[in-house]
């Protein structure tokens, strides 16, 4: 999440946060994000971590909540498809370097 995010933010929002693959391969750090405490301060914001596995009693009510918005148009899914199965490791790594926009997907 940046900075620009964050400053966009209403006074005591909130936002959840589950994963950080952009930054798996980090040397030395977090060193792409913006210091954002001052903002989570001055903004009163609250901003949770996660883990999926918290909610593993209720995986299948999330299946069915997002197939169901997204098959009313209330969710738009994205994804970005490589053709080919001999271009997998350009997808694989596409991942890593932000070529995609949503799902990653090679059709064979």
């Amino acid at each position: 999440m940046s900075a620009a995010v964050m400053a966009a933010m209403n006074t005591r929002g909130r936002v959840s946060v589950c994963g950080a693959i952009s930054h798996y391969n980090d040397v030395g750090g977090y060193s792409k994000t913006t210091d954002v405490l001052p903002l989570c301060v001055f903004k009163e914001l609250k901003v949770e971590g996660f883990l999926v596995t918290r909610w593993a009693s209720r995986w299948m009510e999330g299946i069915t909540a997002m197939a169901d918005w997204i098959n009313s148009g209330e969710v738009k899914v994205e994804e970005t498809l490589v053709e080919g199965f001999e271009n997998t490791p350009n997808a694989f790594i596409g991942l890593f370097t932000g070529e995609n926009t949503g799902k990653m997907i090679v059709k064979i």
